[in-house]
């Protein structure tokens, strides 16, 4: 759910009050589109799976 700013991805633009369902197929890559800060509130019922060696470094450190 985007509160402010927003970002594309490889579905679509999302602004404030939007929200993006995604399912486990769909390899999500935010980027923050604008000048003002991109705050969303996230929640995932699975791991996080992150597709760069820095991520898949990091995410054991950080508990993901």
């Amino acid at each position: 759910l985007v509160l402010r700013g927003s970002y594309a991805d490889e579905i679509g633009r999302f602004g404030p009050g939007d929200l993006a369902d995604l399912d486990p197929d769909v390899q999500h890559q935010p980027i923050a589109d604008t000048a003002e800060p991109c705050i969303c509130i996230v929640a995932t019922d699975a791991p996080l799976r992150f597709g760069n060696l820095l991520g898949r470094v990091v995410q054991p450190l950080l508990g993901f």
